[in-house]
């Protein structure tokens, strides 16, 4: 009886063997060709290298890879003043952010309108392969989708809380 396993090559210094694995990086084109495989619609950014931007339920994404870190934003412009309702989307998304561990809330001011974001990130090191990066992608969407509408969610109630006390 013959034994058909292979024995590993013998390296002076163990840590060799990890020298001789090839493992690929995530890059900007892995990220894209991922969210691709479903239908995500993104493309790299024109004008920012390591960026990627779609346009998913009724949101704006952008994905960016800087090292070994992958973030993943949505974004919702709002015509609210940003110096009037601030305080409020801030004690809304400190209250989310306090207790998140997977996605995040933000508030944004561009052009003097509040914007709200949803963030997640996740570590991308070299050797994560492509199910990896897909299951990690479709999560990290998941949770800062999450992170953006309980903000939402949290700030509709808070209207229409201040709206009824008004009508009194």
């Amino acid at each position: 009886m013959t034994d058909a396993t292979q024995q590993a090559p013998e390296f002076e210094n163990p840590y060799e063997f990890f020298s001789h694995t090839d493992l690929p990086a995530v890059t900007l084109e892995r990220v894209i060709a991922s969210l691709n495989e479903d239908d995500f619609g993104a493309v790299a950014h024109p004008e920012t290298p390591n960026m990627a931007v779609a346009q998913r339920n009724d949101l704006d994404w952008v994905f960016s890879i800087t090292d070994e870190l992958v973030r993943v934003e949505c974004v919702l412009p709002t015509e609210l003043d940003f110096a009037e309702i601030a305080p409020v989307f801030h004690v809304i998304t400190n209250e989310l952010n306090a207790a998140a561990f997977d996605g995040r809330a933000l508030v944004g001011d561009v052009d003097g309108h509040a914007e709200l974001r949803g963030d997640a990130t996740f570590t991308a090191g070299p050797g994560m392969n492509d199910d990896q990066l897909f299951h990690a992608l479709n999560y990290a969407v998941v949770a800062a989708q999450e992170a953006l509408l309980g903000t939402l969610d949290n700030f509709n109630e808070f209207a229409r809380t201040v709206q009824e006390r008004d009508a009194e």
